[in-house]
């Protein structure tokens, strides 16, 4: 934990739009995770932009030799905002324009557990019922009624 408060603190620093971490040997497990959660639990506009591997060789001065270590970097990247422009009734690519986890407050789980539901676009939502969502999900109503009105101003309701 932290390591994720250094990496929200460092996205927290005016003028930042990225974080690298960097991790080698059996650190690199802690910086995926540190990464996963920083991205799914604190930090919803940010995503993975960039992942570089590598190996180093290290020398062992005690036995005169060399050892190679695998190192990793993870780019972090704020997100870029979301276009919100309304969807004309006859475009058919809606679902690939906005996503469900673009709506704020709902990210990979939470849209899994809309899928789940037969919520599969941003139109679904938006044609949604906010109480029978609140006992489904677990959620408050307020919360469900935030997300059905940013679903609503991205797309016009059929």
């Amino acid at each position: 934990m932290t390591y994720v408060l250094a990496v929200v603190t460092g996205f927290n620093a005016p003028n930042t739009d990225k974080v690298v971490l960097k991790a080698r040997g059996r650190a690199i497990t802690a910086a995926v995770d540190v990464a996963e959660m920083s991205r799914r639990r604190f930090l919803q506009d940010v995503r993975v932009e960039k992942i570089d591997i590598g190996t180093e060789q290290i020398s062992i001065r005690e036995e005169n030799r060399t050892k190679n270590v695998s190192t990793m970097e993870i780019t972090l990247a704020r997100a870029p905002p979301i276009e919100k422009r309304p969807v004309d009734e006859g475009e058919e690519d809606e679902k690939t324009l906005v996503k469900l986890t673009d709506i704020e407050g709902i990210g990979v789980n939470r849209a899994e557990r809309l899928k789940s539901l037969g919520i599969n676009s941003v139109r679904d939502l938006a044609n949604s019922d906010p109480t029978k969502l609140s006992e489904n999900l677990q959620v408050s109503e307020k919360t469900i009624s935030k997300w059905i009105d940013g679903a609503k101003k991205v797309i016009k309701p059929q």
